[in-house]
């Protein structure tokens, strides 16, 4: 038997291993990220081969024959193998490379302890390549467990299974009203002073557990939800149009924006605090990581996380990207 005909059919165990596993063609196929109809075919020249049937099929179901018991039970074991051996391989040829990939929230662009830790890693490794990989920080997480990234800056929340937790930069929860409204004269308000109020913000869908933190104690306090449908970057846009107050973190960053004019305003009391972590699996890391992670804890140290300074510019501005922030 060829070299390659002895790849091509422990190939095809591997995918035999995850159809059953899976009991369904289909789900097998997303796994895979490969065509059904390929995938059939690739197990039917498997049972071609052995010279059995491995599945009973139908058109609601899928099961193991006797013999599709029998050959999953050590087929099984295989495919865990080869699968350590596919991260072995991934990670042995990352620690001889001179790239670290990083993962990102596309809304956390304006945090500005992301871009100085960046900027100071790459000042003092300057041979070191940093390959940006941007996605939902839902995503980032799989794709770090995956091993497909180093390391992902996500927002909250930011504890998960197996993956150690460094809050590079946190900011409070504030408040921007148009210049003629009431409030826009306080400086500084209780939560009860929306109560009643429209606020725009995002679908609770999008990211349910950070929309509870940060938006769900307003709500609670009496102010009334306006959902808006088409996403974060709508938000601004609704609240100018509507003279509408809306919820920012990490404000001031700029002095232009879709909300310039609007009155920036501190808020009283226990205020919902929007957190931005890096995280990373859990294991020995190689050296370029653990450069660049001791340079983010000197970062974050120097932001003092607990409590971000919020200085107030003249002129009330704020950058659009604000308004994204709650939704990371």
């Amino acid at each position: 038997m060829w070299r390659g005909e002895r790849m091509s059919n422990l190939d095809r165990l591997i995918r035999f291993s995850v159809v059953a596993e899976e009991m369904s063609f289909s789900k097998a196929a997303r796994r895979l990220n490969v065509d059904q109809p390929w995938l059939s075919r690739q197990i039917q020249q498997l049972e071609a081969q052995m010279g059995f049937p491995l599945f009973v099929r139908s058109t609601r179901r899928v099961s193991l024959t006797d013999e599709g018991e029998a050959l999953f039970a050590s087929a099984h074991d295989l495919a865990e193998a080869a699968e350590q051996c596919r991260q072995s391989s991934r990670d042995l040829m990352r620690m001889h490379s001179q790239t670290l990939v990083l993962g990102v929230n596309p809304y956390t662009f304006w945090v500005p302890a992301r871009k100085l830790a960046i900027e100071t890693y790459q000042s003092r490794h300057p041979r070191v390549t940093i390959d940006i990989v941007s996605n939902y920080s839902a995503r980032l997480i799989s794709k770090l467990q995956k091993r497909l990234i180093d390391v992902a800056l996500v927002g909250q929340p930011c504890e998960f299974p197996g993956l150690e937790t460094l809050i590079l930069y946190s900011s409070p929860v504030s408040l921007l009203v148009p210049p003629g409204d009431p409030l826009a004269g306080l400086g500084k308000v209780p939560m009860s002073a929306l109560a009643g109020r429209e606020i725009p913000v995002t679908n609770p869908r999008l990211n349910p557990e950070r929309w509870d933190m940060l938006y769900k104690p307003f709500f609670d306090a009496g102010a009334r939800p306006m959902i808006v449908s088409e996403g974060e970057t709508a938000v601004p846009f609704y609240a100018r149009d509507r003279s509408l107050a809306v919820l920012t973190v990490g404000w001031p960053h700029s002095e232009q924006g879709a909300l310039a004019d609007f009155v920036h305003l501190d808020i009283e009391g226990e205020v919902p605090v929007a957190k931005y972590a890096l995280v990373r699996r859990e294991e020995p890391a190689r050296g370029l990581l653990d450069h660049f992670w001791q340079t983010a804890e000197r970062v974050a140290a120097e932001f003092d996380v607990q409590s971000p300074p919020l200085s107030k510019p003249a002129d009330n501005s704020v950058d659009f990207a604000m308004q994204h922030a709650l939704v990371a």
